[in-house]
C-alpha cells in the first residue's frame, strides 16, 4: 500500500480550482478531481503496518489552526520541462512546522530543500508539453485555506491517474 501525509482542501476551495480549469478547456492534461486535490507534506511511501502509523500521526503536537494562501498558477516543478500544473504560493511557517513534526514522529529524514507550498491541479506527461498552445502559465490567484487537520491518505493508481482515499485524520484544536 502506498500512503503519504497531506492537508486535504476545502470543498469551498475545491470549486474555486474546478471553476478555474475551466479558462483551460483546451489543455491536453489530467485535472485531478476535486476530491484529490491536497497540498503533499510527505512524500509518498510503501507502507506495510497503517495501524502504527496512525498511531504515530495521533502524537504530531496540535497545532492551532492557520491559513495558506496560493497566490500563482503555473507549469511545475520545471517550468522548462513539466509535468504538473500547480498552484503555489509562499510556505508559512506553520506548515513549515506541522511538516517537521509530521516527519519527526515519523522518523523521516528532513528533506535537503526549503519547503515549496504547491497543489498539483493537473499531471501531463512531459514529452506532451511540446505539443501545448500555451508554453508559459503564470496565472495570478488568490485562493486562501484555513488549515485545521491534516491527513494520511492512500494512493489508487490507475491508467487514468491516482485516485486518493483518506484513511486517517488530524484535527487541530481551534482555542
Amino acid at each position: 500500500m502506498h500512503v503519504f501525509v497531506a492537508v486535504p482542501i476545502s470543498n469551498e476551495l475545491q470549486e474555486k480550482i474546478l471553476e478555474w480549469e475551466k479558462f483551460f478547456p483546451d489543455l491536453p492534461v489530467r485535472w485531478l478531481l476535486g476530491k484529490n486535490l491536497h497540498i503533499t507534506l510527505t512524500p509518498p511511501w510503501g507502507e506495510n503496518n497503517v495501524e502504527e502509523v496512525k498511531n504515530l500521526l495521533e502524537k504530531v503536537e496540535n497545532p492551532v489552526p492557520f491559513e495558506v494562501e496560493f497566490d500563482e498558477v503555473s507549469f511545475g516543478p520545471n517550468p522548462k520541462a513539466p509535468r504538473l500544473i500547480w498552484a503555489n504560493g509562499s510556505a508559512p511557517k506553520e506548515i513549515v512546522n506541522l511538516k517537521s513534526n509530521v516527519e519527526e514522529v515519523l522518523e523521516f529524514k528532513p528533506e535537503n530543500k526549503p519547503y515549496k507550498l504547491h497543489m498539483t491541479l493537473a499531471r501531463f506527461r512531459p514529452e506532451d508539453f511540446r505539443n501545448f498552445e500555451i508554453k508559459n502559465l503564470r496565472e495570478r490567484v488568490l485562493w486562501k485555506e484555513k488549515i485545521n487537520s491534516f491527513v494520511l491518505m492512500e494512493s489508487h493508481l490507475s491508467r487514468t491517474g491516482a485516485e486518493y482515499e483518506i484513511i486517517f485524520k488530524k484535527k487541530f484544536y481551534d482555542y
